[in-house]
């Protein structure tokens, strides 16, 4: 006896909808990137000046940490706005707002440690 695993009556594979880069919203991402600016700014402020008065790993210790949970919020936040009914705001909102916070957190970073870091790293002086 022989069984076919693959006959006329199997299940065809489900759909596997849109790719990665077909699901991201260009614009959304942009429009939020932008207006982070605003706070990315005061976060490199601090940044630089937690490198420059106390110490380099201080500043990327005080960097990453809201980098992590912000990346964690903005992760469950988006997966509460796609499980949520359509006609509700606040989760769509709520994930906007996070994902702000994120760029923010994330410009800010970029823009204050990682050319203070390369300088330090293949030179060993700390910049003034």
């Amino acid at each position: 006896m022989t069984i076919d695993q693959g006959g006329w009556l199997s299940v065809p594979d489900p759909d596997p909808g849109p790719r990665w880069w077909q699901r991201i919203r260009w614009g959304y991402n942009t429009a939020l990137a932008i207006l982070s600016l605003t706070l990315a700014g005061p976060w490199a402020a601090a940044l630089s000046s937690v490198s420059d008065e106390e110490s380099l790993a201080g500043a990327w210790v005080m960097a990453l940490i809201p980098l992590v949970i912000l990346g964690f919020l903005d992760n469950a936040r988006r997966a509460e706005a796609a499980g949520a009914d359509p006609d509700l705001w606040a989760p769509k909102w709520r994930a906007a707002l996070f994902r702000f916070l994120l760029w923010a957190a994330v410009i800010g970073t970029v823009l204050a440690l990682p050319i203070t870091t390369l300088v330090y790293a293949l030179t060993g002086v700390k910049p003034a």
